[in-house]
């Protein structure tokens, strides 16, 4: 994801500002995660692809073993815990 694409990302749910935390960079942003600061939504950018998604759980819900691969790629603890708790919070099917 380019640097010059944050200042145009807002909030699925608020249309607030989104802060980023970057994890991975390489002429783009390759990791890292957008927060909400007025309703505490998170957004993580995997791969270079920033995942705006209100539910990030309901989005891993249809492909859990998406959540799964996600989880064992990311090598920061914040990406881990994020993917963990929206993993925990998945509808079974």
């Amino acid at each position: 994801m380019h640097e010059s694409s944050v200042e145009f990302l807002r909030c699925v749910r608020c249309g607030s500002r989104l802060e980023l935390e970057v994890f991975t960079y390489d002429l783009e942003i390759e990791k890292g995660i957008f927060e909400c600061q007025k309703c505490k939504l998170t957004f993580p950018i995997i791969e270079k692809i920033p995942i705006l998604w209100d539910d990030f759980s309901e989005y891993l819900s249809s492909c859990k073993i998406l959540g799964g691969k996600l989880y064992q790629l990311s090598n920061t603890g914040k990406m881990k815990n994020f993917l963990k708790y929206s993993l925990s919070k998945t509808k079974n099917q």
